[in-house]
């Protein structure tokens, strides 16, 4: 949070969540600026957008809500409540809804298999305590599985542009090809001293991974970003302009785009 502030956050709440909303320059008023015509923010949004067009952007993510699910039945259990077939290879990534007996979406989630018997699932921090209660609540009490909130104890940074594989290339010292990891998958790779969850898939629309890490090791691996990202024009972004990214790519956000 203070490397954000210190870096130009201006932090709107979102489902008690203070996170990055976009960045001021020094001397632009940290004012939201609401109207009618352009907004406030909208200058600062442009160059947080243009930047992560053309080089890369790092993105805090970590208010992104995670969910384990584990146990002998996780696969079969999350393939009665995925819309898509989430019975797949190790490390591979999966795009789903949850959806109810009239077809309406209940949730949009990823789902990433890291064990024959464990998933993790990543929603919207707005979706959090509701879709943990729809997880659980469609667990069957006979089954081999349990749902847990590990949302607290894994921060997640997205880095995100065509520049962000020649980044993360040279602070881990691994393999980021699409022939070594293609789009939809996740491996674990060395950033200093922590070990972090490298899955490349992106919101935005432009190459990106989404880095997992322990908490204790975020602002670690976030200096470690910043301080590398120098030479390759990486800058900060916020939620305004991911909506704004997302929007022109055409991805769906659940409860503005699709909903139950």
């Amino acid at each position: 949070d203070a490397e954000l502030r210190q870096a130009g956050a201006v932090m709107p709440e979102a489902a008690g969540f203070e996170r990055p909303g976009f960045f001021i320059k020094p001397g632009e008023p940290k004012t939201f600026g609401y109207s009618y015509g352009p907004q406030g923010w909208d200058q600062a949004c442009k160059r947080e957008a243009l930047n992560t067009h053309e080089n890369v952007t790092l993105f805090d993510h970590s208010c992104f809500a995670k969910f384990m699910v584990e146990g002998p039945d996780a696969t079969a259990v999350l393939n009665r409540i995925c819309a898509n077939n989430i019975d797949v290879g190790l490390g591979r990534l999966v795009y789903t809804q949850w959806l109810n007996d009239k077809g309406g979406i209940e949730a949009d989630v990823t789902v990433t298999r890291l064990t024959e018997t464990s998933y993790l699932i990543v929603t919207i921090a707005s979706s959090q305590t509701r879709d943990m209660a729809w997880l659980k609540g469609h667990i069957p009490h006979d089954a081999r599985a349990f749902a847990y909130d590990a949302t607290s104890g894994l921060p997640m940074l997205a880095l995100m542009g065509p520049r962000a594989r020649d980044l993360l290339q040279s602070l881990s010292g691994a393999d980021l090809s699409s022939q070594a990891h293609p789009f939809g998958t996740s491996q674990m790779i060395e950033i200093g001293y922590a070990t972090v969850r490298a899955s490349r898939i992106t919101f935005v629309g432009e190459l990106g991974w989404e880095l997992y890490m322990p908490a204790e090791m975020a602002a670690h691996v976030f200096e470690r970003l910043v301080e590398a990202g120098a030479d390759y024009g990486l800058k900060h972004g916020g939620f305004f302009a991911i909506n704004s990214l997302r929007m022109e790519k055409g991805y769906r956000h659940w409860g503005h785009d699709i909903g139950v």
